[in-house]
């Protein structure tokens, strides 16, 4: 990632790494795991791979809008880094280098952690203000509820063919190292 490294945010979720990663490499399940993203509307047929392009209809702060993202490294059943290539929220107007990573990794007892990781580089000395003051805290909020989404998500698929919420619980597992 060629941006500054903002945060990093991790879950165990109570799932095996095949179903977590199911799930993650299926850009049209999006909208069930990312609250900002309400539509895929458009994106590469069948997995996820390096220079897949999904574009979303999304919402972040109350402002709705659109998000392209490109897939430009994918390491099957462990890891995926996406830039976003463009936005119509602004997004790339304050931050270069817009970015993230998720790594996936078997845990105990068929669990799985994932970890997220944000890249950006604030553009000028008042985004750079703005990202200290409270955008990183929103990014930050933002990537715990995907998250436990995809945690809520992949413990369902695996509990009860997806009828189960468990919500708190995934909520009180985020970790930021």
């Amino acid at each position: 990632m060629k941006g500054r490294h903002q945060l990093q945010r991790s879950l165990e979720i109570l799932a095996p790494r095949d179903v977590v990663w199911a799930i993650l490499e299926d850009s049209m399940l999006l909208p069930r795991w990312v609250p900002a993203v309400h539509e895929v509307l458009g994106c590469a047929p069948g997995a996820e791979s390096a220079g897949s392009v999904r574009e979303c209809r999304v919402s972040f702060a109350g402002r709705e809008g659109t998000i392209v993202e490109r897939c430009v490294e994918l390491v099957p059943s462990s890891f995926a880094a996406y830039v976003v290539d463009e936005d119509s929220l602004g997004f790339n107007r304050m931050f270069a280098d817009y970015g993230f990573t998720i790594a996936l990794e078997v845990a105990e007892a068929g669990r799985s952690t994932v970890r997220m990781d944000t890249y950006y580089t604030p553009r000028t000395i008042v985004t750079s203000v703005l990202n200290a003051l409270f955008m990183k805290r929103r990014f930050a909020n933002a990537v715990d509820e995907i998250l436990v989404g995809l945690a809520e998500l992949a413990e369902a698929s695996t509990q009860d063919n997806g009828l189960s919420r468990t919500s708190s619980a995934a909520r009180e597992r985020v970790a930021n190292p």
